[in-house]
């Protein structure tokens, strides 16, 4: 019954995904990283390709780490430093493909056991805007593992572009404007309190303070 249960709702959060995506097609996240890379800055750690940006089910390859990857991580632990990524994403439409660079403490990605998290932020379109890394909560210190082998999950998290504002359409209505004045054409449909406002206003408080301090003499009454 659990197990129904999650499946369900597994099917129900990939199709809200899928509806949010205007997009689809194949995406491709190169993963580099800077440890035992010889002369080069960054060298290959694996490689996440994806069929179709709604389906979201990703193939990961990474290599797995060998004694001079642990060895260069634990210096940069001990200086507390950080590993750093760098991904490049190329899809259908960005061939050339787009950089993005995150990084994790090298302690904590050595204490959770080589584990981390991908994320890929994807706008309506099928834009990647940001790729990002972090280490899992999991508490599994890298001695207790069978293997070196990194182990990622990756998910597609979706954005929600915010309204942008017609700045074109409000300055092309401030320039009708301003050429309608030109030419006379604007009307003031203004009332004449609204037109005259600030002079009926002081009249009116004069009157109302020359009333208060000037009361009429009360009528006399007959004898």
């Amino acid at each position: 019954m659990y197990f129904q249960s999650f499946v369900v709702i597994s099917l129900l959060v990939l199709f809200n995904y899928a509806a949010c995506i205007d997009y689809d097609g194949w995406l491709n996240i190169k993963i580099e990283h800077t440890i035992n890379c010889g002369s080069e800055k960054y060298c290959s750690r694996g490689n996440i390709a994806l069929k179709s940006i709604r389906a979201g089910a990703a193939v990961i390859d990474q290599i797995q780490f060998n004694k001079q990857h642990i060895d260069e991580l634990k210096t940069l632990a001990d200086i507390d430093s950080f590993y750093t990524i760098r991904s490049l994403v190329t899809s259908a439409d960005n061939s050339k493909g787009t950089e993005f660079y995150s990084s994790v403490k090298a302690k904590a990605f050595l204490d959770n056991g080589l584990s981390d998290v991908i994320n890929a932020w994807v706008l309506p379109n099928g834009a990647v805007i940001a790729v990002s890394f972090q280490v899992t909560n999991s508490s599994q210190p890298l001695p207790n593992r069978a293997s070196n082998k990194i182990n990622s999950n990756f998910y597609l998290r979706y954005v929600e572009q915010a309204p942008v504002p017609d700045t074109a359409t409000y300055i092309q209505k401030l320039e009708r404007e301003r050429e309608a004045r030109e030419k006379g054409d604007v009307k003031d449909n203004k009332s004449f309190l609204a037109k005259y406002w600030m002079y009926i206003v002081p009249i009116a408080i004069f009157v109302m303070i020359s009333g208060a301090s000037n009361p009429e003499p009360a009528a006399q009454g007959g004898r």
